[in-house]
């Protein structure tokens, strides 16, 4: 326990470990400091399991043990706009009814990767409640105020006084020596490839092992130069991508290899070009693996 937290423990500790409050103050810290390490987190789980596993991932175990679907949830639900001290929340704010309309739009998604359950019936402030209890925090009440007639239960967020912000500083810490060793070690492998391609894009001439929601995949980061506008320009920049990926991969050398032999069939080749998923509001991509052919979101390919 003091090293899943890093504080010395107490018997207050002992007695939120039990109540299972290391799961929402990891997730937590990954919506908020630790935002930037989380693919790597992800990815350092998914290859440990592997290993653990002769190459061999139980789905179940390892869907679980992501925490990057869960994190791109709540920031799409926009959780951390409610975090403000003193601010005095009603159900009838439009950001808590944009709040619930963009919690009933994905009530599915938000079942499947947070485990909650959202209903029509439910007022603004009962599912920002149920979300903010992920990460164990909630919105105190305060009274009801407003005229007789229209008198409304308001709510605010207090911080909690529990200790966590110093767990975040021991953990940030942690994660920051990892990420510098790792780019250290990272900067000794040369895998750099000539491009053939004449089309003028602006790609990177690195491959790069990128983490994907639920699997490890070779990919070369979009350009963020090009125009953000019509889909039509990120499929043309996806198929200079994909030229990039293939020669990537058979110059990879050495450094491929090794990653094929421990991690095996987590190992994808992302083919074909994106299409977009309007319920996720998303560009996905088939990616290639050992066990088949699967759909990744892009945003999630993210260099580690």
């Amino acid at each position: 326990m003091s090293r899943r937290y890093e504080i010395d423990v107490t018997p207050d500790l002992v007695e939120k470990d039990d109540d299972g409050w290391y799961p929402q103050l990891r997730m937590h810290y990954y919506l908020t400091l630790g935002r930037e390490f989380l693919t790597t987190r992800d990815a350092k789980r998914a290859k440990a399991q592997a290993e653990a596993g002769n190459n061999a991932i139980w789905k179940p175990d390892f869907n679980k043990g992501q925490l990057l679907t869960a994190v791109l949830l709540l920031e799409r639900l926009n959780l951390l706009q409610l975090l403000t001290s003193g601010e005095r929340l009603r159900s009838s704010d439009e950001a808590m009814q944009e709040l619930k309309k963009a919690a009933m739009k994905n009530r599915y998604l938000i079942k499947t990767c947070l485990n909650v359950t959202i209903s029509e019936k439910f007022t603004p402030i009962t599912i920002a409640q149920k979300l903010l209890a992920k990460i164990d925090l909630k919105l105190n009440y305060v009274g009801r105020l407003g005229k007789r007639e229209n008198r409304e239960c308001v709510y605010q967020f207090v911080a909690p006084d529990d200790e966590r912000d110093s767990i975040f500083g021991q953990w940030l810490n942690r994660d920051e020596v990892f990420l510098s060793e790792l780019v250290s070690v990272s900067n000794n492998i040369s895998t750099t490839t000539p491009v053939t391609d004449t089309t003028s894009l602006s790609i990177s001439h690195n491959t790069e092992l990128v983490s994907g929601t639920n699997n490890i995949v070779f990919a070369t980061p979009l350009s963020d130069t090009a125009p953000h506008t019509p889909e039509n320009i990120a499929i043309l920049r996806w198929k200079g991508l994909k030229l990039k990926l293939q020669q990537g991969l058979d110059s990879a050398g050495q450094f491929y290899q090794q990653l094929v032999s421990t991690i095996g069939s987590a190992i994808g080749v992302a083919d074909g070009e994106p299409y977009w998923n309007g319920y996720l509001g998303q560009w996905q991509v088939w990616v290639n693996f050992g066990s088949g052919c699967k759909s990744v979101v892009c945003d999630w390919l993210a260099a580690v």
